[in-house]
């Protein structure tokens, strides 16, 4: 059985290999798919996967290593939502090998591994093994998490997996046995931590990758008001519950990719939550709570329950977290309390995206998580659609379908070859995260609808092809193709393009006049050719090149082909220009001259023209203002208080019926 479930496995793999998902190489495909199944009920896009990718060199025999609070994958510590009680800390490490059996070797390496990079006490000076920078980055955030949510953390535990394309039926008794000690290593490190071993095989495997995402589900209620096809219902909290999960007890988080922001911990308003699921003397959930919002594509009732095809929740995102934390974690409501759900049938983006802009306003949202629906967005989304582009706006929208890596462009892929291509700040771009677009001078800057639309599906091809083209001289064992091509694709396809070019100055419009085929194979292989032997002993695949680094090599490049406009290369940081030190005279006087909220559209400028000073300076000054809470965040022409719920509207823009909590 184990060796039929074996060519079945290796028959995926063929048909990923062939459309480079996440890359050419089998054993990298492997690994990914493996990732993929074993997280697939916390429904992780692929930047996130491979984030927690630390297999090379000096793995410690650790290929995963991923940390989820209350179920969202940590990444980057600083810009993470941490709960403020209530925490889950869950643990994944991780070993994959492409081999048809389960050996003692890598058991052997990670137990070792277990030994000290889980003991806190060690620090990485004091280890005996060498490992990576990657794993020790990962290890990092495990111990700031651990730390950052010790006093309210409610479970810990460390899930191990060895994956192979054996037979987990067939693992030798020595091996198992290295299991039970890595569990035991945890266990003795962590006091109270639920520690578990699982030797994933072939038919493993090929049953997780089986199950199927269901977009039909059946909603009961108790009582229904529909006119036409939108439909308000009352459902029980209970049978809510079940239509959120799936037959594991677990969240169907697939069912939230459109909604436009993450769960946010418990803040105030999920606490609010938390306390009346709680107290069984509260008064009906629903009078509290403004409830559910649920696309989908067809509707029909059908006696006391309604049959929902493509669902999609896109508003109430905490509100459904809390309810199934509340009953996975063995709650009860012998009250039968209901909780609200509007049903809208749409098959219509625009109307999708304004429903979805529209319900969003209960929690205090960060200004750049609505950007999915701006219409530049869409506007990109349609030009890169005509030249083969799939642009995914939203999150795992076409990778969830299968498509090619070669044919997606993610957001934060365009604005890095934005701020390269463009801007000529290729440093910048190699590091850009997606915390930029939280400022909105920043998002505003790369995204303008002032830039000619041709010119996105220039920047994706010349990205594209430099990719396609290193990937072919990426040396075996280095590291995950994404983290290799992040070090390398921006000065690379700089320097390529100022080839074409004649020049570092190139403009947006010399861009769009740009011949995508002479941006090719051979162009790109002798760019990366020049960079190696430029940099020569200083060269690494895995160390990227900082700012003075690019400079140099963008002088030499210029001498060498004859390139002129070099001086506009890296002639200022990215996130400087977006983010500079301002005085706090002049945060006041901005202070003073804003009007009262809310601000109708434009008023930056103005008080830009009335101080005499840049737009960017004034957008950063409100958003200091509102950090410290001198004013209120706006968006749209929403007000938000402190505590996340509507204070004001501009009525000239719209009008927003507003509740309790979200």
């Amino acid at each position: 059985m184990a060796k039929n479930d074996t060519i079945l496995i290796d028959g995926i793999l063929d048909d990923r290999v062939l459309a480079s998902m996440p890359s050419n190489r089998r054993d990298e495909v492997f690994e990914y798919f493996a990732f993929e199944q074993i997280l697939r009920d916390y429904d992780l896009s692929q930047d996130e996967i491979v984030s927690g990718w630390v297999d090379g060199r000096d793995d410690g025999g650790i290929d995963g290593f991923f940390i989820l609070v209350n179920g969202h994958l940590l990444n980057d510590v600083d810009s993470f939502v941490w709960p403020k009680s209530g925490c889950e800390l869950e643990v994944w490490i991780v070993c994959c090998k492409h081999h048809e059996t389960f050996r003692q070797a890598p058991m052997d390496n990670l137990v070792a591994s277990l030994n000290e990079l889980f003991d806190f006490a060690l620090v990485p000076g004091e280890f005996k093994g060498a490992y990576s920078d990657d794993l020790i980055k990962a290890r990092n955030r495990l111990l700031h998490a651990y730390r950052k949510v010790s006093s309210h953390l409610t479970k810990f535990s460390v899930r191990l997996a060895y994956v192979s394309r054996g037979d987990s039926c067939k693992v030798g008794e020595s091996i198992r046995a290295r299991a039970t000690q890595a569990e035991s290593i945890v266990k003795g490190l962590f006091g109270n931590c639920d520690s578990m071993f699982a030797f994933v095989g072939a038919s493993e495997l090929i049953s997780i990758h089986r199950k199927v995402k269901t977009f039909s589900l059946e909603l009961p209620f108790l009582d229904s008001l529909s006119r036409g096809e939108r439909y308000v219902l009352l459902c029980r909290l209970s049978d809510f519950y079940r239509f959120a999960i799936d037959e594991n007890a677990k969240l169907r988080r697939y069912l939230f990719d459109s909604n436009v922001r993450a769960f946010m911990g418990l803040n105030r308003v999920n606490e609010d939550i938390r306390d009346t699921l709680s107290n069984s003397e509260s008064p009906d959930f629903w009078w509290l709570n403004n409830g559910i919002t649920i696309l989908a594509n067809s509707a029909i009732v059908i006696g006391k329950a309604i049959k929902l095809d493509g669902v999609q929740i896109v508003n109430g995102l905490q509100t459904t977290e809390s309810i199934s934390q509340y009953f996975s974690a063995g709650g009860a409501d012998s009250n039968e309390r209901a909780v609200l759900v509007k049903v809208i049938v749409s098959t219509d983006s625009a109307i999708r995206d304004a429903i979805i802009r529209a319900t969003n306003n209960q929690t205090a949202v960060e200004l750049a998580s609505l950007h999915a629906t701006d219409k530049i967005q869409r506007d990109i989304e349609e030009v890169l659609l005509r030249e083969g582009f799939l642009y995914e706006r939203r999150t795992k929208y076409y990778s969830g379908q299968g498509y090619s890596n070669a044919q997606i462009i993610a957001p934060l892929y365009l604005a890095a070859g934005y701020v390269s291509l463009v801007l000529k700040l290729p440093s910048n771009a190699a590091s850009l995260k997606s915390k930029f677009m939280r400022l909105a001078d920043s998002y505003a800057k790369v995204f303008s609808p002032s830039t000619p639309l041709q010119v996105w599906p220039v920047i994706a091809g010349a990205l594209k092809k430099t990719d396609a083209a290193l990937e072919t001289v990426r040396p075996v064992g280095t590291m995950a193709n994404e983290k290799f091509l992040k070090n390398w694709r921006q000065i690379t396809s700089l320097i390529a393009v100022a080839r074409v070019c004649g020049t570092f100055s190139f403009s947006v419009g010399d861009l769009i006049k740009c011949d995508l085929l002479s941006i090719n194979e051979k162009l790109i292989l002798e760019t990366w050719e020049f960079i190696k032997a430029t940099l020569g002993t200083d060269f690494t695949y895995k160390k990227k090149v900082g700012r003075d680094g690019i400079l140099a090599l963008a002088q030499k490049a210029a001498a060498a082909y004859s390139l002129k406009g070099v001086e506009m290369v890296e002639q200022a940081r990215f996130m400087e220009c977006v983010s500079r030190e301002l005085s706090p005279e002049f945060i006041a006087k901005v202070n003073a001259t804003l009007p009262e909220q809310p601000w109708r559209p434009g008023v930056h400028g103005v008080v830009a023209k009335i101080l005499g000073c840049r737009k960017s300076d004034v957008y950063e000054a409100t958003n200091i203002l509102v950090k410290n809470k001198q004013r209120h965040v706006q968006k749209d022409g929403i007000v938000y208080g402190d505590d996340g719920n509507v204070i004001a509207v501009d009525p000239t823009r719209h009008r927003v019926e507003h509740g309790g909590q979200g």
